[in-house]
């Protein structure tokens, strides 16, 4: 099973469980705060608490993880 990133749902600030490998594009929405959005294909928009980088950087993180393993 691949390893699962933790997120922030911005509504009620519950965890949000995220498959890194199936993440296609991920960025900020305007706003104020912007929110950090990751999307899946092009149906699918998931908003998240954290910054745009911090996001990134647990997605890239993950999938590093999930190779070394290999």
């Amino acid at each position: 099973m691949p390893k699962l990133c933790k997120f922030t749902s911005p509504a009620d600030g519950k965890p949000v469980y995220v498959n890194p490998l199936l993440v296609s594009v991920v960025y900020t929405f305007k706003g104020e705060p912007p929110d950090t959005i990751i999307a899946f294909g092009k149906d699918f928009m998931l908003g998240v608490a954290e910054s745009l980088d911090e996001t990134v950087s647990r997605l890239d993180k993950a999938i590093a993880d999930q190779a070394s393993e290999s």
